[in-house]
């Protein structure tokens, strides 16, 4: 660090010495040549900023920039100098391989791969053009492609070593490790010191657990240069794995000695001491690191090692960190869960175990942590269903196997996950879990096939076994054989009659095939056998509510409060509430505080209800109570009334009220940023977005902020150049590429919208908006059809994904499939949401297109009470009313679709005016 700085001051003094001299942008690029050449890269930037200054045009300046800025990492602001320099000089083909070269590093692979493709059409000899459209093509998992264009440069080069590197990668991401293996040793044999080669055999060897293997090779790397921080790591890493503390605690010594400044070696000393439980030691060498460098890992372990003295404080705040570093890291999560818990956090700790699984559902901790949540604040039934899960899931009830396969998972090598979980299933084929285990894994992965057979062989050594039937149902029924789904689970029920999930899964199939008088049989059968049960009166009430008797909904309900459970209380106060009796819905929450006057949920429930009847006072009131016992929950919802109210600088003083002494502020700042944008302040907003950056600058969120500003002020190109960088920083965060996309929508750039969307797509198959998305933009850019098909395959991965029944039912009242099943659709649409204004007028539109007058008519007027300011709807209505022969009130609501639609989207609003004009004229 301090010979960087050194440079730095020398870099600065140069540059102002020549500024005295008044140097001309040539002598300023001269300079910068200079400075690239003895590899000093800052002093480089600022000449060639100079040069740039004394001549906007100067292309070769601007494109040596580029190449420093990359020397830097700043990938963005290369990518920015190199497009002014096309622009500037269309025929600099070296750019477009420059370019590409970025974009390999930033993970956009198509944009890599179309610079080399315009690189190559001029340029068609040079073998590193084929090595970047090749790892191009890698980066993609198009493998056939990526080996054909890297062979491509072996045919000019056939002995170029950068190329044969490129290749055994190709094989090692392609599981070709004993090619990539014969590549890297004939690269070795010529460059015996070559250190990517190296590092590719350690990768081999790692795959192939070859610890000794592995020592040797960076052992090798080391003595080609002996000051390899990262090789140093990775050998320290190799001899924890082998439990050879005094080697490791060896390696960690040399690592702080010669890279002083470097956060690796306090970071694998605090790994030593934990291993050897020497927590004090540790926490000092994992604060060390920190100190050095933002280190996910160093946080993770000093998080452990505070737990380990009791210090729930402290190892909350570290495993924030965590998860502000790295979102997507399971294990910190849940460890931040446990953390709440044992602080008496229970909400905190149902929050942060939820966000687990949403990003794990099988994880078996997950699951037995959540039960212990439900558990300790009251939910027995809950506590036990979860408990149950993690029973079926819990790798630690096997074996080995088990073990590594449940850590193979957390790491995302589901293929080898599954290999150790057939081993189990075949050492310990007695044990119930490794089945279970299997199966659900099968499952999530939709190998519904697999799963049936591995549970078959189950039910062969255990005929009698309720899980493993009910398990059975719930593959037929994920795999839409709903028949054979209903069979399997009168089987579990056979089984063991107390058993009462078969029951539940039962009448949801009965449910989803609109068959509610069985699926209330269902429940009642549970009641049979436990009178109280509270989910069962909870589910009977709510069907009973959405066939509108009232009088026996309200029954459960009341029946199911009777128990005392918190869920029971909130779900009556819920129906009372969807029926406007705010007062009653009231009293049963001030009922629930009797009985637990820390109920946090009945408290926001509460605060609620007075927030939505503008009685803002009062909502103050709750959410004082609620923060004396979940103080920033509290004062959250308190930031939430004042904004309501409109005093945005109250709400801001609130929040920023909990910002002292908190290490992650960033959450609580994106909040303020956003009552910043609320308040039109774009300025005070982007300095907090600012500064959520310059607080953690290797996390993603305060760019996510950022680019929040910058759409809110419609800047939205420097919102997508914000994304951009937080992609960078958090390539797994599926959020930021949907506002990406979203925010190129916004532009009305609807191709590079549908290709972001696409690149969703391609990162994660499996997730349902990914398709949604491009099935909107479809829409915006009049291709219906397309927009169908897309909608359908969102469907096919999650059937009940209300956007696209909504969507798809209207395209198909419009013209663009069957009406009847538009209808359908939108049904089964309302169903999940019963009160969307949107939906009940898509329901409306279908039945008005289908014919069906008077059910079109009384959707499209319960629409209006969801949605009164919504022009399209009193167009429909409009239109309903004229074919009931209702001429009088069809025109009320055709000048109201006209009168609001003023102020709005609409449209309908010429079809509007030609309609009321025609009544006119009757």
């Amino acid at each position: 660090m301090r010979k960087i700085i050194l440079c730095m001051i020398l870099s600065a003094a140069l540059i102002g010495g020549c500024a005295n001299q008044n140097l001309s942008g040539r002598q300023y690029y001269e300079k910068g040549l200079d400075f690239l050449e003895s590899g000093n890269p800052n002093g480089a930037i600022i000449a060639f900023k100079k040069a740039i200054e004394n001549d906007q045009n100067y292309f070769e300046a601007r494109y040596q920039l580029a190449s420093a800025y990359i020397l830097r990492g700043k990938y963005e602001s290369a990518e920015r100098e190199l497009l002014k320099v096309l622009r500037l000089n269309p025929s600099l083909n070296e750019a477009h391989l420059l370019l590409a070269k970025v974009y390999i590093n930033t993970g956009k692979t198509d944009a890599a791969l179309k610079e080399t493709g315009l690189y190559l059409k001029n340029t068609d000899d040079n073998p590193e053009a084929y090595e970047i459209a090749a790892a191009a093509y890698a980066a993609g998992k198009d493998y056939a492609k990526a080996e054909e264009t890297i062979n491509k440069s072996l045919r000019i080069s056939p002995e170029r070593i950068p190329s044969k590197i490129v290749l055994a990668g190709i094989y090692i991401a392609n599981e070709k490790n004993s090619r990539a293996e014969a590549l890297i040793r004939e690269v070795l044999e010529t460059e015996g010191g070559n250190k990517k080669a190296l590092y590719l055999l350690a990768r081999i060897q790692n795959k192939q657990d070859n610890v000794d293997d592995m020592i040797d090779t960076y052992q090798r790397i080391l003595d080609a240069d002996p000051e390899d921080a990262a090789a140093m790591f990775q050998l320290g890493l190799i001899y924890l794995r082998k439990n050879d503390l005094e080697k490791a605690g060896e390696t960690a010594g040399k690592l702080i000695e010669s890279h002083k400044k470097r956060p690796e070696g306090p970071y694998l000393m605090g790994l030593v001491y934990f291993q050897e439980k020497k927590i004090d030691e540790a926490i000092i060498s994992f604060q060390e690191s920190v100190k050095k460098a933002s280190v996910p890992g160093a946080y993770y372990y000093l998080g452990l090692s505070h737990m380990a003295k009791g210090n729930l404080e402290q190892a909350t705040g570290e495993f924030q960190r965590v998860i502000d570093l790295r979102p997507g890291m399971v294990q910190a999560r849940l460890l931040l869960a446990v953390a709440h818990l044992k602080g008496g956090r229970a909400e905190d700790a149902e929050r942060e175990v939820k966000k687990a699984l949403e990003m794990d559902e099988n994880n078996a901790f997950a699951h037995n942590l959540l039960g212990s949540v439900y558990l300790s604040s009251g939910r027995g039934d809950s506590a036990m269903e979860e408990f149950d899960k993690a029973i079926e899931l819990n790798p630690g009830l096997v074996d080995a196997h088990i073990k590594k396969g449940a850590f193979n998972l957390l790491s995302g090598d589901h293929e080898k996950a599954e290999r150790e979980f057939l081993n189990a299933v075949e050492i310990a084929p007695d044990l119930l879990n490794s089945r279970i285990i299997l199966a659900r894994y099968y499952i999530k992965s939709k190998k519904f096939r697999e799963a049936i057979d591995i549970l078959k062989k189950g039910l062969k050594e255990n005929p009698d076994d309720a899980i493993l039937y009910n398990i059975m149902g719930m593959v037929y029924f994920k795999s839409r054989d709903i028949d054979k789904a209903g069979q399997y689970f009168e089987k579990a029920i056979a089984s063991k009659p107390e058993f009462f999930l078969p029951y539940f899964n039962l009448a949801v199939l009965y449910l989803n095939k609109d068959e509610k008088e069985k699926a209330i049989d269902e429940y009642k059968r549970v009641l049979e056998i436990e009178n109280n049960n509270v989910t069962a009166l909870l589910m009977l009430a709510k069907i009973m509510e959405a066939e509108k008797r009232e009088r026996e909904a309200l029954a459960y309900y009341i029946k199911a409060k009777d128990q005392g459970e918190p869920i029971a209380y909130l779900s009556l106060a819920e129906h009372y509430y969807k029926k406007n009796e705010r007062e009653k819905a009231v009293k049963v929450l001030e009922e629930a505080l009797r009985n637990n006057p820390e109920d946090v949920k009945a408290m926001d429930m509460k605060g609620r209800i007075y927030l939505a009847g503008k009685d803002y006072q009062s909502a103050l009131l709750v959410y004082k109570d609620m923060a004396a016992v979940a103080p920033e929950t509290g004062k959250q919802r308190m930031a939430g009334v004042y904004s309501a109210m409109g005093d945005y600088n109250r709400a801001i003083r609130e929040l920023k009220g909990l910002l002292a002494g908190r290490a992650d502020s960033a959450g609580i700042q994106r909040k303020i940023v956003s009552l910043y944008i609320r308040k039109k302040d774009f300025k005070e907003a982007e300095r907090y977005a600012r500064e959520i950056i310059s607080s953690n600058i290797e996390s993603d969120k305060g760019y996510q902020a950022l680019a929040a500003v910058y759409i809110a002020d419609r800047r939205f190109q420097e919102a997508i150049d914000s994304l951009k960088t937080a992609e960078t920083l958090n390539p797994q965060n599926l959020e930021t590429k949907v506002t990406l996309g979203k925010t190129y929508a916004a532009t009305e750039n609807f191709q590079k919208a549908l290709e972001t969307f696409k690149g969703i797509e391609k990162f994660n198959p499996y997730y349902a908006p990914a398709y949604f998305l491009q099935a909107n933009t479809l829409e915006r850019m009049g291709r219906k059809k397309d927009a169908v098909e897309k909608h359908l395959k969102t469907l096919k991965l999650s059937p009940d994904y209300i956007p696209s029944l909504n969507n798809l039912a209207y395209l198909y009242a419009e013209g663009y499939g069957p009406v009847e099943e538009a209808v359908k659709l939108a049904q089964r649409a309302k169903k999940l949401a019963p009160e969307n204004g949107s939906i009940t007028d898509t329901l409306g539109w279908a039945l008005f297109n289908k014919g069906d007058y008077d059910d079109a008519l009384k959707q499209f007027i319960e629409a209006t009470y969801y949605l009164p300011g919504e022009p399209a709807i009193r167009y429909h209505l409009g239109l309903a009313y004229l074919k009931k022969g209702m001429n009088n009130k069809a025109m009320e609501q055709l000048k109201n679709a006209i009168r609001i639609g003023r102020q709005s989207a609409f449209p309908e609003m010429e079809s509007a005016k030609k309609e009321l004009k025609a009544i006119n004229y009757r």
